[in-house]
């Protein structure tokens, strides 16, 4: 069975059930609480192409295209794919998958199967697709600065 979410934005706040992710402008850090703990959020690369959710300094959740983790069961068997505006969490037959539209507009999450720590995961694959979306928009304007922009 599929469930859909939407994670609403308010002053940098994304709420998902009990828990909230806040993040800054730059979107390089981001702050999770969840019923379980309080988590910082984090790129992994440069190009934002990945993230990690730690505890105590500890990584609990770790959004890679060349590696993913999560806790629960099958943890290590987590597939991250990365979209222009998406991702996906795969596990098996199970799925998490965030879309943003346009910046300020709510992310629409669809879960489907059975995930361990799910507001942790949900928020941490939110972050993921929001710090990437926000990298793309850094280089299409330093892009269009240096050249001039549009003609």
């Amino acid at each position: 069975m599929t469930t859909a979410h939407t994670v609403a934005s308010r002053g940098g706040n994304h709420a998902f059930r009990t828990a909230t992710l806040r993040t800054r402008g730059s979107m390089r850090h981001g702050a999770l609480r969840t019923d379980a703990g309080d988590f910082e959020l984090e790129p992994t690369d440069r190009r934002r192409l990945g993230v990690v959710a730690r505890a105590g300094g500890r990584p609990v959740v770790t959004l890679h295209p060349a590696g993913a983790r999560v806790p629960g069961p099958g943890g290590d068997a987590v597939r991250w794919s990365l979209g222009r505006h998406s991702g996906a969490l795969t596990r098996g037959d199970a799925r998490i998958e965030v879309r943003a539209g346009w910046p300020g507009r709510p992310l629409r999450v669809e879960v489907t199967g059975d995930w361990a720590e799910l507001d942790l995961v949900v928020l941490t694959a939110c972050f993921a697709v929001l710090t990437r979306r926000r990298q793309r928009l850094l280089t299409a304007i330093a892009i269009a600065g240096a050249t001039g922009g549009p003609h």
